[in-house]
This record gives structure tokens, sequence and C-alpha cells, in this order.
């Protein structure tokens, strides 16, 4: 069942050393920036600067024609979110969430501008606190909802369903 995150919040506020860590990082004013592979649409590309997002394509970093391992490996290391639409980044044999940069992986419909414009929802949290989105996180993001998949630093995992219904952001909670 969906569950409005903002309800989740009242019943379980986050702890004061939380909201300090939060207020650290929206004090340092840091701005999240993207790294698009070749398989990223320019349009969305565009829409991503319009939104006020900082990207880097392949072409301009002179990356044309490398395997996905060197896009991952240059996102990682400059501290990029790799956005993209290959689905091969979901698989964790091949990029384990401890050993690639933050990835977000599209599913733009019929590529329509609306429909990307609904399927970045999922990277408002990438601009509020960008010091969150630097690794170890993967976003599976379609145009109605995204799942996350986190690795945290006790090396726990979790996975979570996120979408908007009439303006409000909701998890997934099975039951």
């Amino acid at each position: 069942m969906w569950v409005d995150v903002a309800e989740q919040l009242k019943e379980d506020p986050p702890s004061k050393a939380e909201i300090r860590q939060g207020e650290e990082f929206l004090r340092r004013n840091a701005k999240v920036r993207f790294y698009a592979d070749e398989n990223f649409p320019a349009v969305a590309v565009e829409i991503l600067r319009g939104c006020g997002g900082r990207v880097l394509t392949a072409q301009e970093a002179g990356l044309r024609r490398h395997p996905d391992e060197n896009h991952a490996a240059f996102a990682l290391r400059n501290g990029y979110v790799l956005v993209t639409c290959d689905r091969d980044y979901l698989d964790n044999g091949k990029f384990p969430l401890t050993h690639c940069p933050a990835i977000a992986v599209f599913d733009f419909g019929r590529g329509t501008p609306i429909e990307m414009r609904a399927t970045f929802r999922c990277l408002n949290g990438a601009f509020r606190v960008p010091q969150f989105y630097d690794k170890w996180m993967k976003i599976d993001a379609m145009r109605t909802s995204w799942t996350e998949y986190v690795r945290f630093l006790n090396g726990s995992t979790a996975r979570t369903r996120f979408r908007y219904h009439r303006g409000r952001l909701q998890e997934w909670i099975g039951k």
C-alpha cells in the first residue's frame, strides 16, 4: 500500500543529529552534477539543464563509444550522478553498489518532454541534498514511480519504491 512520506515523518521524526547533518548540507549550498552517457537523449539533457542541473555529456567528456564500465568509473571518480537509459547499469553483478557512482536509469516511455519531466521527479532529492547522491545508490525511474537501491555505511542495503500522487510523495509499504 502507498503511504504519504510526510505522515511517516510525523510518526518517526528524524533525530537532532540527522537534522543538524541535513542543515549542514543545505548550508554548504552544494549543487548536484550529472554525467549523461551516450544512451541518454539530448532532449533529456536539455530538460535536465533547464531544471537547474549541471550536466556533462559523454561527448563533452570525450568518452564517445567507450564501454559502460568507463562511464561508471568516470562518474565515480569525478563525483557525478550517472544518468542513462541503459538498464545494464542496474545489474549488480556487473555494477555492484559498493563500486559504482550514484546511477539513475530512466524509462521515458514514448520520450515526450512531458514524460521526461515526470520521470525526473525522482531527482528532487538529489537537487535538495546532493551530498547523499554521490555513490552507493541506484534509481530505476519510470514515469509513474521509481525504485531506489541504497547501500549504507554499515554495509546494509535497502530497496524503496516511491511515487508522487496528487502532489504528495508516497512510499510503497509492502504488507
